[in-house]
């Protein structure tokens, strides 16, 4: 599920020009479903980590060159993914793979 940007779909722009980001996931078989257009509340929990990582991370960030910036931006999904989550049942993002993993 994403919003409507061009970063997304093509839909408003173009009826011709295929979206790359459409192609990838018709190549993946991954249905795309689109939120309605200025509604952005649709897409909250997004929006909240957006909101999240620019307070955290980009707004502090200094980097020296794209590598440095990289290797800043891997730091702080570690540390991000690692840390519990109360929406996940006081889990990491990390810790859920190995859960669904042990039910298979």
């Amino acid at each position: 599920q994403t919003d409507n940007g061009t970063e997304f779909t093509y839909k408003f722009i173009s009826d011709e020009t295929p979206c790359p980001f459409d192609t990838a996931l018709e190549e993946a078989d991954i249905a795309h479903k689109l939120i309605p257009p200025r509604t952005p509340w649709h897409n909250g929990k997004v929006e909240r980590q957006h909101r999240t990582d620019q307070q955290r991370f980009y707004d502090s960030l200094r980097m020296f060159s794209l590598a440095d910036g990289r290797k800043q931006l891997a730091k702080y999904d570690k540390q991000s993914n690692d840390s519990i989550k109360t929406c996940l049942g006081l889990k990491s993002p990390n810790d859920l793979p190995h859960l669904f993993l042990a039910l298979l």
